[in-house]
């Protein structure tokens, strides 16, 4: 069964949840971020390809994801950003319960020249279950967002007979079938502090979606390489800036954050 289905993520909210975190773990201490005054900065996707999971030659998944595109071409936050994802449910998925693990790497260049691809750490999740945040992290309540995210589509949805469908149906999460699901979401300048931890260190990063139950049953998974320049918005030129020590930085001012919580608790 073919269906387009349009879920809205919803706009920024006033504050990331970086800095959230970040309040609330460290009231009246002043993030680490907040050092680097070169913005504001742009970030415009050059490029991306969609890649199958190592994992599915091993795992049965319940859903089988054959694309993703994103568009428009060249997307740029601020801005929105789109994704059209194409797969195939085999069975009944659970209602009760969703979550999803993202894995985000970077390249890198080992010391003899050869290319490498390094795990960037989850930061700014919730303390209290350990989910959400900025990196690789884990996010628990995904039927939650779809919800959320169905409930505001009739807004952006003209067309009866959609508009109908989507009250008649209960689509969070898919039932079986093959599905052509549409997700966007408008970035502003506050999604993330205006430095966006300053340069970026690459330009390559491969982000891995892997969902599952919450206990061991495997769903799905996919993977997606994009090509990211982060620019200066008041640069016509569009440079992009790189910073060869970047995410060693990052890691040393995480460390230092760590200590800071370890030593209020």
């Amino acid at each position: 069964m073919w269906l387009l289905l349009v879920i809205f993520f919803g706009f920024a909210s006033a504050q990331s949840p970086l800095n959230k975190a970040w309040n609330e773990a460290l009231p009246g201490v002043k993030p680490f971020w907040e050092k680097y005054q070169t913005g504001p900065h742009g970030v415009v996707i050059r490029g991306w390809q969609f890649s199958r999971c190592a994992s599915e030659q091993w795992t049965d998944f319940v859903v089988n994801v054959s694309n993703i595109v994103i568009w428009p071409d060249y997307p740029r936050f601020p801005g929105p950003i789109f994704f059209n994802v194409t797969m195939d449910v085999a069975e009944d998925l659970p209602r009760d319960h969703i979550e999803m693990d993202l894995e985000v790497r970077h390249a890198v260049t080992s010391r003899s020249g050869s290319k490498g691809w390094q795990v960037i750490p989850c930061q700014g999740w919730n303390i209290v279950d350990g989910c959400d945040g900025v990196g690789s992290c884990r996010y628990c309540d995904m039927l939650d967002k779809c919800n959320e995210a169905m409930k505001g589509a009739n807004k952006y949805i003209g067309d009866r007979k959609a508009r109908d469908f989507l009250r008649q149906n209960k689509l969070c999460p898919p039932p079986k079938g093959h599905w052509t699901m549409t997700f966007s979401k408008v970035f502003s300048s506050e999604d993330l502090p205006k430095s966006f931890f300053g340069p970026l260190q690459s330009n390559e990063y491969w982000l891995t979606f892997s969902f599952t139950d919450g206990k061991d049953r495997k769903l799905g998974c996919a993977r997606l390489w994009i090509d990211v320049c982060k620019y200066h918005l008041q640069d016509r030129h569009q440079k992009c800036l790189r910073d060869p020590n970047a995410f060693k930085n990052f890691i040393n001012e995480i460390s230092q954050q760590a200590e800071q919580i370890r030593n209020r608790g």
